[in-house]
């Protein structure tokens, strides 16, 4: 019973709080030591005691991969599911930055969109330092790159953060009034009127070391959108240009192929172009003369090559055989002799023996 959750907590994102740490950490989180030794029985107000003492921030570590108690609370306010005014004293407790840092994560995984913008904000003006255990080892980071990775990560601590809209898009849809507004923003409104470019142009005057750098690297990233620009605009003028070229080939190759046409439907001397775009005459018995041409050559080809078929109008070898033999017995009694000749030349054709006369 002591991993249930309770029963009086409202689902968050349509599932279970605690489901929103995958179920491998869940299971490793319940088998630690320090959740079984620290975290049973727990309250709100507990669990802010124990976030007191947090040294580090942080989420599996080690080859056993095991949770760190940073983790731990989060389960356990997952858990629990403290009050709005509970979790308004974590964002809001100055004193102590890893409360601070646990409330805001709770915020992330729990929270609405634009509740979420409206807490976290503030943490940017929040430089102090803050110590990160990493799987292999230990960084040092600041409160302020913690809430920035809240705001624009989709993991943190090995967690799978709820999907966060854009701040544009809530500022459009009406949920917030507008971009966030930095410590500097007084300032400059002061200074420049809220230009941000010129507030910084004048800390760069002033010797401002980091205004410096600012600015080139603003310099190189202008420039470098210019070449974008620059060469995006070349690439479109030479496609519409080589477009224009292929439209005006086209245009003259269907004047010429008209141009063409019209010769040739001419008179009988007519003018024509050939293959190699020389320009030629022909008269109208010429045309009558290469079709004369090609039947000639024709001819020849069926006598080099023979024909494949026999025609129909040609007389078969029977035909001429019995014409012959008509011919030579001409006088004689038809008593079928000349058809026994004809079918023993066949059979000599086959290697067959001849037919008996009677």
């Amino acid at each position: 019973m002591a991993n249930v959750t309770d029963p009086l907590a409202r689902t968050v994102h349509g599932k279970d709080p605690q489901n929103l740490i995958e179920y491998i950490t869940r299971q490793k989180i319940y088998d630690s030591i320090y959740w079984k030794e620290e975290c049973f029985g727990l309250s709100a107000s507990d669990v802010a005691t124990k976030a007191v003492e947090l040294k580090a921030l942080g989420g599996s570590y080690g080859a056993n991969n095991k949770p760190t108690r940073f983790l731990c609370l989060t389960l356990k306010l997952l858990q629990i599911q403290p009050e709005e005014g509970i979790l308004e004293e974590f964002l809001m407790n100055e004193d102590f930055k890893y409360v601070r840092a646990l409330g805001a994560f709770y915020l992330r995984l729990t929270g609405r969109p634009a509740e979420i913008y409206e807490q976290i904000d503030p943490m940017y003006n929040d430089f102090r330092k803050l110590r990160f255990r990493t799987p292999t080892g230990w960084k040092i980071t600041h409160v302020d790159e913690f809430a920035d990775e809240l705001l624009t990560s989709d993991r943190y601590c090995g967690i799978a953060l709820p999907h966060l809209p854009k701040r544009d898009v809530l500022v459009s849809a009406g949920y917030l009034d507008g971009p966030r507004r930095s410590a500097l923003t007084p300032l400059m409104e002061e200074q420049s009127g809220g230009d941000a470019e010129k507030f910084l142009e004048k800390l760069a005057e002033n010797g401002n070391a980091v205004a410096v750098v600012a600015m080139s690297e603003r310099k190189k990233r202008k420039r470098e959108v210019e070449e974008k620009e620059r060469s995006f605009r070349e690439q479109v003028m030479g496609r519409e240009s080589s477009r224009d070229g292929r439209r005006h080939e086209d245009e003259s190759d269907r004047s010429s192929r008209a141009r063409r046409d019209d010769r040739l439907r001419v008179g009988d001397r007519d003018s024509y172009y050939s293959q190699d775009g020389d320009e030629r005459t022909y008269d109208r018995d010429e045309r009558y003369q290469s079709s004369g041409t090609d039947k000639r050559k024709k001819e020849k080809k069926d006598k080099k090559y023979g024909s494949l078929f026999k025609k129909s109008s040609s007389k078969s070898e029977k035909d001429q055989y019995k014409s012959k033999g008509s011919k030579s017995d001409e006088g004689e009694d038809g008593n079928g002799a000349e058809d026994i000749d004809y079918w023993n030349a066949e059979r000599a054709k086959l290697g067959l023996k001849p037919l008996k006369e009677d």
